[in-house]
Order: structure tokens, then sequence, then C-alpha cells
């Protein structure tokens, strides 16, 4: 744990996002060669097609699409974890607690999200792509968040809002993304592509928002976000002295 911002450099961030990059694309790799083993009995790109043509939905194809969003996912997640200890391993430890409690979070995430899947994409499948985008959003946002509560608790709202932007930009990007691929190949694409981009965007901004925060510091030698909880708790403490002061006369 740091007690002062911590300072970066470019070569660093880009570094982290790249790794960030190529675990999503890892985890895209995996849903696309599923989807491959599965296509003799789901042909994602024609069902697609076929249903927005107007043949009746497969109650099943939902609970496929989110299970391939959860196992794509979670090996994003993991090897993002991973990879970031390589590159930067003097804050990203290496922890059994923190894989367990990325564990808990996918899964907690796809038991509320799954009801979600199968309401929806039963009435129109092209709404499970929003889901899809939504599902995969959720979980590169709170895996960072999740990484930066146990790597470096001190600054977690420099995680939290340097995540945040990421997540900004993220929807974004999705959004055009969504309105620009419209055909089903042009989905299939977008499994490809918005992992492994979100998961760029996402470590970039939010470091890149830890360097900005560094310049700042440096420069006026203020620690605004630094140890937030231990002030608050200060805080807290002075307002109760305070009233035992006037209590006591």
């Amino acid at each position: 744990m740091y007690l002062t911002p911590r300072k970066q450099n470019f070569s660093e961030i880009f570094i982290n996002a790249f790794g960030g990059f190529v675990a999503g694309l890892i985890g895209s790799i995996f849903i696309l060669i599923i989807t491959f083993i599965l296509s003799n009995y789901f042909n994602i790109v024609s069902t697609f097609e076929l249903n927005k043509m107007g043949t009746k939905a497969n109650s099943m194809f939902p609970l496929l699409i989110s299970l391939l969003t959860l196992f794509g996912t979670s090996i994003t997640s993991y090897l993002s974890y991973y990879i970031l200890n390589m590159t930067d391993p003097e804050k990203y430890k290496s922890n059994s607690s923190i894989l367990s409690q990325l564990s808990v979070f996918q899964i907690l995430t796809y038991i509320f999200i799954t009801p979600i899947y199968i309401y929806v994409g039963i009435s129109n499948y092209n709404n499970l792509m929003i889901i899809f985008i939504f599902h995969t959003i959720i979980i590169i946002f709170g895996t960072n968040l999740l990484l930066e509560i146990f790597n470096n608790y001190r600054y977690l709202l420099i995680g939290f809002y340097g995540s945040f932007i990421g997540l900004f930009f993220s929807v974004l990007f999705s959004v055009y993304i969504f309105n620009t691929f419209g055909t089903g190949t042009a989905k299939l694409i977008m499994l490809v592509l918005l992992l492994p981009i979100i998961n760029f965007i996402t470590i970039l901004l939010k470091q890149v928002f830890e360097l900005v925060y560094y310049s700042y510091y440096t420069y006026t030698s203020y620690d605004s976000l630094g140890n937030i909880f231990y002030k608050i708790e200060e805080d807290y403490k002075e307002k109760e002295k305070t009233e035992e002061e006037k209590n006591s006369i």
C-alpha cells in the first residue's frame, strides 16, 4: 500500500492497458471457440437473422448467450489480474483472496443478470446485445474496483473515480458500436472486439487519472483523496469530542 500518490509514466500505463486488451482478447477468443463448438446446435449469427425475420424465439438461446458472457468475462477478469500482477507487481500483489472475491463477484452478477437475459431475450434477440454490453461493462468496472480495494485501499477513491471515467467512455463506445453494427455477422464481430476494447479503455483511463492526480499532488502538496476513510473517522471523533465538551458544560 502506498502512503503517497503513486508515480507512473506513460509507458507503464500503456503496458498495463495493453495487458488488459490482451486479457479481453483471449476472453473473446474463448467465446468464439465455444460458439464454433456449439455451431451444430446454435448458429448464433443465423439465429439473430432468423429472429429478425420473425422466427419464433428459442428460450435456450438467451441462456446460452449469458453463459458465453460469463465464461468470457471471467477469463478476462482473471487474466487481467494475472497480467497486471506481472506488469506491475509492486502494486498488484498475488493473493488468493483476490481471486476468490473476483469469483464471488462474477457469480453474483451472473445470478442477478441471467433472468434479465431470458426475459428480454425471448421477446427480441437484438435486445440480448444490450444486456451483453451491460453485463460486460459491469464486470470490467467491478473487477478494476475490486483490484483497487485489495491492492491499495488507501487510494481507493482514485481507482473508483478513474474506473468510473473508464466506465463512462466504455458506455459511449458501446453505444456507438451497437448503433453502427446491425447484422448478425457484425454482432459477432462486436462479441470479439467489445471485451478487449472496454477492458483497455477502463484500465487506461483509470491509470491516466492516477497520473493526473499524482501531478496535482506534486504541484499542490495536497492529498485530498488519500486515506479518505481515516479522515472520515478522524472527523467523526472530532465531532464526538465536541459534543462531549458541550454536554459537560
